[in-house]
């Protein structure tokens, strides 16, 4: 399969995430980068404050550099093991005019810098004038004055950066945190704060428009921490018990932060789309964070939420007399804000910011060496489990065909498919350049050379109480479809053996190691609750359970010789006519897009808990291959904005018969009657599918299928966000 060039730009980006930094500080990056461009707050500030507004003192920076370092540190920040380990020097701040060397790059990060400009002074507030929209006016200078005074020669020549570094160079960002904080300490109160976000967000996207513009193609994004952790905060702001977390961190704040990186991680994915020729790696720094903070002493940190420089209270942090502050005493200037015993022990630094030792550990987790990376992964073939999303003729070859209008538009006739053409499965097999999965169950024409499809419509992960007629789900659940699998795997090596024609219709023993392992379950699951008149939260309550069966399917595959797993979540369940127009839905839970927000919510929960077992099979099945495709995003962006992408009222079925929605469950699409000794087709097929989203009001058209694959197909919606045709590569959690 050749890439488009968007495809092979994600690629890049692939290897930029799974491969970014060698661990041997002399060895070279795979990306051999040459410089490092760096944006953002005393995260990362390497003394650009210090430079401009007087020097950060003792005792910051006397574990790695025995002497005050620009650094609000006892030592290094994590943009200095990001430089040691591409094999540069640390990074010279932008406004040092004393001894930097910018050949390899500049800081322009500020301590107390945010990404919108402040209505207050350093002096009042703590936060930087240098603003990240300054940060940028300065790296624009920089781009401009280094090459003309690096024209000069002799020395300048060795001092700044060659030209062709700023398209070759690394990007980073670490910028944010600041922005909420200041409306806390503007007395806002969290809806205040999570209000502005958005325009904190453009502003980001902004500057990274620019920098694209001068030539940046390679940006490294880090997400905000969990500011409620941090002491600064626990000390300043007011908290009641019931805020407080497990970890001891107040949630309201982590809150706002996970909400700014929900929308960050947002803008990254419009900004690959938006800027076609830049790789840009988000990387989740709150979750590493976070982990060190609630498991301190299981990574051989202690008091977590205690400063190891300060002065007083419980977090031995104080506003007025914070790290390596001083009085006089029987007029003897003495430090007062001291440094504890072995910083090396401690996670948090002066009350605001990490120390070395945790600096190096959060660095060490998010650098994510992989354990292969081999490229595209030539898969033999695809073996598919799930429902009537994926099933390409497994219940229709039980059961029964579906009706004609289905498969019209690609196949001209019933092809097993409830759409009117072909589903994601199929635009995946294309995409492999494998043939369309034949369904297991049918035995008629079938080819399993390629692999084979074990999903049939109505199927759930857990085994459901009801019959197929009183409730229309599928007895081959997901543990049949396991079953059916080992089945498969055992007898068609047999059969195989006999040689002749069966050996050109049954996959190669090889073919299971290195095939591509489907998964797109679990809708079904969520509508059988509410279809036994069970609550929101009863259905919630079960969800756990389902996760835990899908887990012990995918086990089982695995220990069958599965490598390479491409799962699915499942999609906004309160966006389908059939869920909308059966069961009650008041004014107030319909969504700006239109959609039921009770259902949607436990979709997303679905989803959430689906991710933690994604993460915990990666750890539990070392070998493994693990994409989780954000199929919820994609598919409710089709549905918020269908008009703009070309296609018409995405709650009207194509395929059906009356209504609000064009659909009732008692006349489904191809249904028929007889009039005057006559059948007719009543449920009948709209003018165009081709600008519909929905098929029959439970599927999606072919048009909204390929649409939604072209999304996905290179790794923007997964994690790791790999493409399809790397989906073998192994990333460590």
């Amino acid at each position: 399969m050749e890439l488009t060039n968007y495809s092979k730009n994600v690629v890049l980006l692939v290897l930029l995430i799974v491969f970014p930094f060698s661990i041997d500080a002399k060895s070279k990056s795979p990306c051999d980068f040459p410089a490092v461009f760096n944006f953002g707050d005393s995260n990362s500030d390497t003394g650009g404050l210090s430079a401009a507004f007087g020097q950060a003192g003792p005792p910051a920076g006397e574990t790695y550099f025995g002497a005050p370092a620009g650094r609000y540190c006892d030592g290094r920040l994590v943009i200095d093991f990001i430089a040691e380990s591409l094999g540069i020097p640390h990074l010279s701040a932008f406004l040092d005019a004393l001894g930097s060397n910018f050949s390899h790059g500049a800081n322009f990060a500020t301590a107390g810098s945010t990404i919108r400009p402040q209505n207050t002074t350093l002096h009042q507030s703590g936060f930087s004038p240098i603003s990240l929209n300054v940060q940028s006016y300065e790296f624009n200078d920089f781009l401009h004055r280094s090459q003309i005074i690096r024209n000069k020669g002799d020395v300048f020549s060795k001092l700044m950066p060659k030209e062709k570094h700023f398209s070759e160079g690394l990007y980073t960002f670490d910028i944010g945190q600041n922005d909420l904080t200041a409306g806390y300490f503007n007395n806002m109160s969290t809806d205040q704060v999570r209000a502005y976000v958005p325009d904190v967000i453009d502003q980001f996207k902004t500057v990274i428009k620019g920098i694209y513009s001068r030539g940046g193609r390679y940006f490294w994004i880090h997400n905000t921490g969990p500011v409620g952790c941090l002491p600064y905060v626990l000390d300043r702001l007011l908290i009641t018990a019931g805020q407080v977390d497990k970890a001891g961190c107040a949630s309201p704040f982590n809150e706002v932060a996970q909400y700014f990186n929900a929308k960050l991680k947002e803008a990254v994915i419009q900004l690959r789309k938006d800027l076609p020729l830049a790789a840009l790696t988000y990387v989740d720094v709150y979750s590493v964070k976070y982990e060190l903070i609630y498991r301190a002493n299981k990574h051989g940190f202690e008091h977590p939420l205690q400063a190891c420089c300060g002065h007083g209270g419980k977090y031995n942090f104080n506003i007025n007399h914070g790290c390596g502050s001083k009085i006089k005493v029987k007029g003897k200037e003495i430090i007062l804000g001291k440094s504890c015993k072995n910083p090396s022990e401690r996670i948090n630094w002066d009350g605001v910011h990490f120390t070395e030792a945790a600096n190096k550990w959060v660095f060490e987790q998010i650098v994510n060496v992989p354990t292969q990376i081999v490229g595209n992964c030539n898969f033999a073939a695809i073996f598919n489990f799930g429902d009537s999303n994926s099933d390409t003729g497994g219940l229709s070859a039980a059961f029964g065909q579906a009706p004609y209008p289905n498969g019209e538009t690609s196949f001209h006739a019933p092809a097993g498919r409830f759409s009117d053409g072909r589903l994601l499965i199929d635009f995946i097999a294309e995409g492999l350049d494998l043939p369309y999965l034949s369904a297991f169950l049918d035995s008629i024409g079938s080819n399993f050379n390629h692999g084979a499809n074990f999903a049939t419509a109505g199927s759930t992960i857990r085994p459901q109480n009801t019959t197929m007629g009183q409730s229309g789900y599928s007895p081959i659940s997901l543990d049949v479809q396991g079953v059916q699998f080992s089945d498969f795997h055992t007898r068609s090596q047999i059969i195989r053996q006999k040689g002749n024609i069966y050996g050109q219709l049954l996959p190669k023993e090889e073919d299971f190691s290195q095939a591509l392992y489907t998964f797109d379950i679990g809708q079904n699951d969520l509508t059988a609750g509410y279809k036994l008149n069970m609550s929101t939260d009863q259905v919630k309550a079960y969800v756990p359970d389902l996760l835990f069966q899908l887990s012990n399917v995918i086990k089982k595959v695995y220990a069958k010789g599965g490598r390479s797993f491409w799962i699915h979540n499942t999609g906004p369940v309160g966006c389908l006519p059939y869920v909308m127009d059966r069961f009650m839905i008041t004014a107030a839970q319909v969504d700006k897009y239109g959609c039921a927000n009770p259902f949607n919510e436990v979709s997303k929960y679905f989803n959430l808990l689906l991710k933690k077992t994604v993460v915990q099979l990666r750890k539990e099945l070392p070998l493994a291959a693990f994409t989780y495709v954000d199929v919820y995003s994609v598919k409710y962006s089709l549905i918020g904005h269908a008009k703009k992408l070309g296609f018409e009222n995405p709650f009207l079925a194509c395929c059906g018969h009356g209504g609000k929605y064009n659909y009732n469950r008692f006349i489904k699409c191809g249904s028929k009657k007889v009039v005057n000794r006559k059948e007719i087709v009543i449920a009948t097929s709209c003018k165009d599918p081709s600008v519909r989203v929905s098929w029959d009001g439970t599927h999606f058209t072919e048009a909204a299928n390929k649409w939604i694959f072209d999304q996905i197909v290179n790794g923007s919606f997964s994690d790791p966000p790999i493409p399809l045709s790397l989906a073998c590569n192994r990333v460590n959690n």
